[in-house]
C-alpha cells in the first residue's frame, strides 16, 4: 500500500469534493432548463425577463377581465329576482262528466315568489280562463285547492 503525503490526501479529499459539487451542478443547471423549456420554446427567440413581463400582462388582463365579469354577474343576479324563474304546473279535472284533465293552473313566481296564477277551467260547454295576482306566495283572492298546489311546485323548484 503507497504512503500518501498529508498534502496528497488533502488535494484527493478536495478533488473528490470538488466532482461531487461538479455532479451537483450539472443535475441542477439540467434540472433548470427542463423548466426553461417550458417556459421558453426555442422558436421564440424572447429572454425569460420578457416572457415574465407577457405573464404578468396577462394575469393583469385576466383579473380585470374577472371583476368586470364578477360585477356583471352581480348584477344580473340583482335583475334576475324580478324575472319569472320558478314555474308550477297542475292538469285537473273540475268536472265529473267532463274535462279528461284538460284543466290547469300555471303558477309563474319571481324570487320574492311574486308574480301570477293562470287556471284554466275547461267544459263542455266552453273554457274558461282566470288570472291572479301572486305576492309573497298569497294572493289576494281566494284561490282553489290546484292553484295552491301550483304554487306550491313552484316554491319547491328552487328549494330542491
Amino acid at each position: 500500500m503507497p504512503n500518501f503525503e498529508p498534502t496528497e490526501i488533502a488535494l484527493f479529499s478536495l478533488l473528490a469534493i470538488v466532482m461531487v459539487l461538479i455532479i451537483w451542478v450539472i443535475l441542477r443547471l439540467r434540472r433548470i432548463d427542463r423548466v426553461r423549456k417550458e417556459f421558453l420554446p426555442s422558436d421564440t427567440g424572447r429572454d425569460l425577463e420578457q416572457v415574465l413581463v407577457d405573464q404578468n400582462r396577462s394575469i393583469t388582463q385576466l383579473s380585470n377581465d374577472l371583476n368586470t365579469l364578477n360585477d356583471r354577474l352581480t348584477d344580473l343576479t340583482i335583475i334576475n329576482k324580478s324575472n319569472f324563474q320558478k314555474l308550477g304546473f297542475v292538469r285537473f279535472n273540475p268536472f265529473e262528466d267532463a274535462g279528461a284533465n284538460m284543466s290547469f293552473s300555471l303558477s309563474l313566481l319571481d324570487g320574492q315568489d311574486n308574480g301570477i296564477i293562470i287556471s284554466s277551467l275547461h267544459g263542455r260547454e266552453g273554457t274558461r280562463i282566470y288570472a291572479k295576482t301572486v305576492d309573497g306566495g298569497k294572493s289576494k283572492f281566494k284561490l282553489t285547492e290546484e292553484e295552491l298546489t301550483a304554487i306550491n311546485h313552484a316554491q319547491q323548484k328552487t328549494s330542491e
